[in-house]
């Protein structure tokens, strides 16, 4: 049981890993920083910010169960918008193959050099997420500011992060509370829908690959979620990410699982809420909700 857990939390580190890895890779890239902007107008032209906050949990292989993750950026640029390459720089873009399609890891590591450009963090105070649920008892977790470490210099300021055993309910409603600070005085208080657990996975190797199955609830499934696939081998390596919509079935073709017989895949139901505050435009909170199954072909 602690093997498995073990491969578990592994397999969760990875994939926290690779969202982080282009933003890093791309920061090497660089080389040079734009100086900044010292214009008395330029922090008045930077006067909202973009929001990301994920919240992850994660279960199995068998019971093995990991706590709930929340982290959560409030990333502002001095010059220009908030675009999916300052966002990637600030380690919150989300590196997906487009639906119905896979990825080798070794292409999905591969990232595009980023333009120099200034990414601030901002410190909007303790920052609460609580659950919002009649039927059960209330769930809290604060996320207190860190340092975002960057040798670089391209990115200043802090983030979120804070582990729970339990940080949200499925299927309830998520509040997420700023009480204000340095960058953003005026706190902000929001709340949005959650979505269910992935629930009944089955993977049933075929002669062409694998097909994956799971539960979809018709009555609460969103058309808008994704889902995607990582098949993990060996000491948990990813070998392949595949994502489909959430319509509770999907095919992986034997050419994205190269010489693998034994192994697991990571099921992830990815839902998106967004959300306005004051000096928040816009914001958002991404749920990203998995079950690893082991499998053996």
């Amino acid at each position: 049981m602690l093997a498995l857990a073990e491969a578990s939390t592994l397999q969760v580190f990875m994939r926290s890993h690779l969202l982080l890895t282009g933003a890093l890779a791309s920061l090497t890239a660089v080389g040079c920083v734009a100086p900044p902007d010292d214009r008395p107008d330029a922090e008045a032209a930077a006067t909202t910010a973009t929001a990301v906050v994920v919240v992850e949990r994660t279960t199995g292989p068998g019971d093995a169960i990991r706590g709930d993750a929340v982290i959560a950026r409030f990333v502002r640029v001095r010059q220009g918008a908030v675009d999916e390459q300052a966002l990637r720089i600030a380690g919150a873009a989300w590196e997906l193959p487009a639906p119905g399609t896979c990825v080798a890891a070794a292409q999905d590591a591969a990232q595009p050099a980023l333009q120099p450009r200034s990414v601030d963090l901002l410190d909007v105070g303790v920052l609460t997420t609580s659950t919002l649920d009649a039927h059960s008892a209330a769930k809290s977790t604060v996320l207190l500011p860190r340092s975002m470490p960057d040798p670089t210099g391209v990115v200043s300021g802090v983030f979120y992060s804070a582990r729970s055993a339990e940080a949200f309910t499925p299927a309830a409603r998520l509040q997420l509370h700023t009480s204000g600070g340095p960058d953003m005085p005026e706190g902000f208080r929001v709340d949005v829908a959650s979505p269910h657990d992935v629930g009944d996975v089955h993977v049933s190797p075929t002669g062409n690959g694998l097909d994956i199955g799971w539960e979809v609830d018709a009555s609460t499934s969103d058309a808008r979620d994704l889902v995607y696939v990582d098949v993990l081998g060996q000491s948990s390596r990813l070998v392949a990410r595949c994502t489909a919509l959430d319509v509770g079935q999907m095919s992986i073709p034997a050419t994205s699982l190269g010489a693998i017989d034994d192994g697991m895949v990571s099921v992830h139901r990815l839902h998106r809420e967004s959300f306005r505050a004051k000096g928040i435009e816009p914001g958002e909170i991404r749920f990203d909700l998995a079950r690893v199954v082991a499998f053996h072909r």
